[in-house]
């Protein structure tokens, strides 16, 4: 399958900036005293055959890698925020004790938390206590149960229109995304559920040049908020019934958790090394097992323009202080195990070592400094250089 092209006009990891607010920028950086590894390097290098020249990261358990220290980080295919495990019991806690309009808004607030099947049942879950003030989770549940089908066309059909406005905002009133939208309304209300189907077909839009980037990351993200099937959706949902307030919401959320992806998978030589390590919510990280970049891309294909994201997002906080300097050429290493295990699919534009320490410095002396601007800068320049 074709990979929709990511544009970095559209790429901004300063979106994640207010939900990090609270880090200063001269806070302490994080550091991670690597832990040796059997043989990881020796992995390395044989994965990295045919005598590419490469610069290797350190070795490191999985528990140890930066990102683990840090809340909130944005998952690298699904882009959704992500909870540490010793953070999940008090996110729980922050759903579980509201109700009414105010359970409903809360999981507004913090859709990004639940990842896309879970997410169905909490957005199921917000409508039923908005129309009701008493109604907790618990009680949100047993109205959905009463009509879980009826109910679940409903949620899907607010997607597809949530999406559908998107599209028209940025193509205009008649455009092929709309027209595919209207089509896939007829099959949600079949009962024919595909979330997979559809975003394929966005895809096609995108490759044949009829959506730009910009909106194509838009609309395939509003797409995603769909269950995968309506048999994913009722398997969670037969998970929340019989639970409490915090049981339910524990059992939407833990998947959110914080992982971390071998790249090159582990049960195929990936070892435990920085160059092979991306952060991934759990929902994102156990399914996909050892399956090929160019096979998870079916089901997630907004995975190209998050990944580009997060190592904006990464390399941001290394530029203002907030992950140690031996992180300074995580970027370019990354970069190299990803394209390599997707076949040359997804090529990460990231800034190298020295570019960094630049930014760094600069950020030091008070100036405000954004790497995906710096990115930007950086492709115009090479462009320019053709």
């Amino acid at each position: 399958m074709a990979i929709a092209p990511v544009s970095l006009s559209t790429i901004n990891p300063l979106h994640f900036e207010k939900k990090n607010e609270g880090m200063d920028r001269k806070a302490e950086p994080v550091a991670v005293q690597p832990q040796a590894v059997a043989n990881s390097g020796e992995a390395l290098r044989s994965y990295f055959a045919a005598g590419q020249a490469l610069s290797f990261g350190f070795n490191c358990s999985t528990g140890s890698f930066v990102t683990k220290k840090i809340e909130d980080v944005p998952c690298c295919c699904c882009g959704g925020r992500m909870i540490l495990q010793s953070s999940l019991p008090a996110v729980v806690d922050s759903f579980a004790s509201l109700k009414g309009q105010a359970l409903a808004d809360k999981i507004e607030k913090d859709r990004d938390y639940f990842r896309s099947n879970q997410g169905t049942i909490a957005g199921m879950i917000a409508k039923e206590a908005a129309n009701n003030p008493r109604l907790d989770a618990q009680g949100a549940v047993s109205e959905i149960k009463k009509d879980f089908s009826g109910k679940l066309k409903s949620y899907c059909t607010g997607v597809l229109n949530a999406t559908d406005v998107i599209a028209k905002e940025n193509l205009g009133e008649n455009n092929p995304v709309s027209q595919l939208i209207q089509q896939e309304k007829k099959n949600v209300a079949r009962g024919n559920i595909d979330r997979v189907a559809f975003t394929e077909k966005l895809v096609q839009l995108s490759d044949a040049g009829k959506i730009d980037p910009m909106t194509y990351d838009m609309v395939i993200n509003s797409a995603m908020l769909l269950p995968q099937n309506s048999a994913m959706a009722h398997k969670h949902f037969n998970k929340v019934q019989g639970r409490g307030n915090t049981g339910i919401f524990n059992e939407l959320l833990k998947e959110s958790t914080q992982t971390i992806e071998h790249v090159h998978p582990h049960s195929k030589g990936g070892p435990n090394n920085t160059d092979n390590y991306l952060a991934e919510c759990g929902e994102c990280n156990h399914p996909r097992g050892n399956m090929s970049y160019l096979k998870w891309i079916k089901i997630h294909p907004e995975y190209p323009v998050n990944a580009q994201k997060h190592i904006e997002w990464f390399q941001q906080q290394i530029v203002d202080g907030k992950i140690n300097s031996k992180y300074d050429d995580y970027g370019t290493k990354i970069r190299e195990t990803l394209s390599k295990e997707s076949d040359g699919k997804m090529v990460l534009k990231v800034l190298d070592r020295d570019k960094i320490k630049e930014l760094r410095a600069r950020a030091l002396n008070g100036e405000d400094v954004n790497v995906h601007e710096e990115i930007l800068k950086q492709e115009q320049e090479e462009e320019n250089v053709k």
